[in-house]
């Protein structure tokens, strides 16, 4: 059995959510193995050959996708090969960039200042809801796209999460609530205007504009650190199930330090 067709069998035995599959057979299908000949030698040997051109995280998440299939290929009875394991992928730990609040209303002003329309929309209105949203809510961007006017109740919204499709409750901004609320009215308060692609284009624009190297997930990033200033739990912000994800992902610790006022000073000087 193709690799392939065995990650979709395994995918719908586990309901495994639609993010996880795409990702699943986008990486299945660029490697032509029939699941009963899978070796660890041949595991090995892709996963150092996949370090040469690719980034370790990206090595990292092959290996764990492959160990998954292997685990469920032994289940079944038709390979054993996981119970030698796979070679390790040591992977760089993160170092995350999030924008301060100076930086986000730099976006936000370059927003305001967005010419042009799309249909009925002001590209303005909509750039500045979804940075003032991205960043009171922290969701992925894929999430985002998706959220309807009936998920919301008051400033919270209550919804499943696309990658993991577990419940999460966030709570959005005055100022974010009153930015949608100025929005065309749709089912869903961004995906009905543009693709997502064409959204991240806008925002990649729009924050070069301002002054920032920056996408949709440094306000993601941004949430969470500003969620570790006011006490807040990043993990419980960000919709997280993994203890310590957060943390290491997403809170950029120099901000931190910046808004805490921690860390300030230098040692004594050497020569003075």
């Amino acid at each position: 059995m193709l690799l392939t067709d065995f990650a979709k069998r395994y995918a719908n035995r586990v309901g495994a959510s639609p993010g996880y599959l795409e990702q699943l057979l986008c990486f299945t299908k660029r490697l032509d193995w029939q699941v009963e000949e899978i070796t660890t030698d041949k595991v090995d040997a892709y996963l150092s050959r996949a370090l040469t051109n690719r980034a370790p995280q990206t090595v990292a998440n092959h290996r764990r996708y492959l160990t998954t299939l292997m685990k469920e290929a032994k289940r079944l009875g038709l390979n054993g090969c996981i119970s030698d394991g796979f070679r390790r992928v040591k992977v760089p730990r993160p170092v995350p960039r999030a924008l301060s609040r100076a930086e986000i209303r730099l976006a936000v002003e370059a927003a305001r200042a967005t010419p042009g329309h799309f249909r009925d929309l002001k590209k303005a209105d909509f750039l500045v809801a979804w940075f003032l949203t991205a960043y009171a809510l922290g969701m992925r961007a894929g999430d985002l796209i998706d959220i309807r006017w009936d998920q919301i109740r008051g400033r919270k919204i209550y919804r499943g999460q696309n990658k993991t499709s577990t419940p999460h409750v966030a709570l959005l901004t005055d100022e974010a609530l009153a930015a949608c609320k100025v929005l065309p009215k749709r089912q869903r308060v961004f995906g009905d205007f543009a693709a997502q692609n064409t959204i991240e284009q806008w925002v990649k624009e729009c924050m070069t504009r301002a002054g920032l190297d920056a996408t949709t997930k440094f306000l993601r990033r941004s949430a969470a650190t500003y969620a570790k200033v006011m006490g807040k739990s990043p993990k419980a912000v960000l919709g997280h199930l993994t203890d310590g994800l957060a943390e290491k992902h997403y809170v950029d610790a120099l901000l931190y330090e910046e808004e805490m006022g921690i860390n300030q000073e230098p040692l004594p000087s050497v020569l003075s």
